[in-house]
């Protein structure tokens, strides 16, 4: 009992230090950074080595002359169907919409699941008086298609297979107009380095229920971006220098059975919810795999 009570000990050490230390920067550091030459300085070291990256640079790095407005992509169910040109659109735009993404199996598990979720009173629970969010994590291993669209992407974007769990995310709009919060229900940006989620959603999501927002081609890390980044406070559309990012503004509404990919340095959020209803997506995230010793030495 001894030597398993050290073990959990050690395991709840290492997994700390690997959060504090060794995750994927974020923006906490240069919020909570008021010396301008340490902040400056993170922030070119970390873009810097990301730039340094083969596999980076198309998406990311490489100039655009132009968004795509086409950005959805059916794929008929079929993952062979994922192509280059579904590469061509992500770069352009930082988003593409897949339409007929998962197998019915697929499809059918995941409603599945989320009939089955009792929110409970825990850390998953979040809550407002406008708003409930909830979410339970589940392995991606059960949904074949799934893992493979999540292979695809993350092989081209981040140059290898990334692990990832199944994030099932229950939004629950308690009271309208919805309280705006930033990060969450506004244009905002996860991180100021290279950063990709995907976001599944069984059911249709329409204009009143909550759907994804993206700014076409704000996610390109250019000398305007990191100006950006060195200056902004909030990370959000009410900076007053955001407002270059939030030209082609897009609203994702989507069909049952669709998987957005977006890289979510760029502009992104989801709308606030116009009536009271529940939105229910899967989320795929990758900071966990993808970390500072990725950027250092991959």
């Amino acid at each position: 009992m001894k030597n398993i009570n050290i073990k959990i000990f050690f395991y709840k050490v290492l997994n700390f230090f690997i959060k504090k230390y060794l995750s994927f920067p974020t923006l906490q550091f240069i919020i909570s950074t008021n010396n301008n030459f340490v902040k400056n300085l993170y922030i070119n070291f970390w873009i810097s080595l990301s730039r340094k990256k083969n596999y980076f640079y198309k998406f990311f790095f490489k100039a655009n002359n132009g968004v795509n407005y086409k950005i959805n992509i059916d794929i008929k169910k079929k993952i062979e169907n994922l192509n280059e040109e579904c590469l061509n659109i992500l770069e352009k735009n930082g988003i593409i919409i897949i339409e007929n993404a998962l197998s019915e199996n697929d499809q059918s598990k995941i409603i599945e699941n989320f009939n089955k979720i009792s929110i409970k009173e825990n850390r998953n629970l979040r809550k407002n008086e406008t708003l409930l969010k909830y979410f339970e994590e589940f392995d991606i291993n059960n949904f074949s298609t799934l893992k493979k669209i999540s292979d695809f992407f993350t092989s081209k974007v981040y140059g290898k297979v990334l692990k990832t769990s199944t994030e099932f995310h229950i939004h629950d709009a308690l009271k309208i107009p919805e309280v705006i919060i930033n990060g969450d229900n506004n244009f905002h940006i996860d991180r100021f380095l290279p950063n990709m989620k995907l976001y599944y959603s069984p059911f249709d999501i329409n204009e009143n229920g909550a759907p994804f927002c993206y700014a076409l081609g704000s996610h390109k890390i250019d000398n305007q971006y990191i100006n950006f980044i060195k200056s902004s406070k909030l990370f959000t559309d009410v900076d007053p220098n955001a407002k270059h990012f939030l030209k082609d503004k897009k609203e994702i509404t989507c069909k049952a059975n669709s998987l957005v990919v977006a890289l979510t340095n760029g502009f992104h959020g989801r709308k606030p919810f116009l009536e009271k209803t529940t939105r229910k997506l899967v989320f795929l995230q990758y900071h966990k795999s993808y970390n500072k010793i990725s950027l250092l030495f991959s």
